[in-house]
């Protein structure tokens, strides 16, 4: 992927993650919405940090015990 391209893909994915992060705070902790959006917020997360690094040319690794599709 160029980095371009990996960076008009993380502009997207920082605006829906700033959204989610904005349901969070207004859901009261515990709630089921609350639950979802955790992994939500998670995947978000995760998303960045692969385009950050396609951004960079330099691949993305995972961080030790960070689990994954193995």
């Amino acid at each position: 992927m160029s980095p371009a391209k990996a960076g008009e893909m993380n502009a997207a994915v920082r605006e829906f993650h700033y959204q989610v992060r904005k349901w969070a705070a207004d859901t009261p902790i515990g709630s089921s919405v609350y639950i979802a959006l955790d992994p939500l917020n998670h995947a978000l997360d995760l998303m960045g940090r692969v385009l950050n690094a396609e951004m960079d040319s330099r691949g993305f690794e995972r961080r030790y015990g960070e689990g994954g599709i193995e």
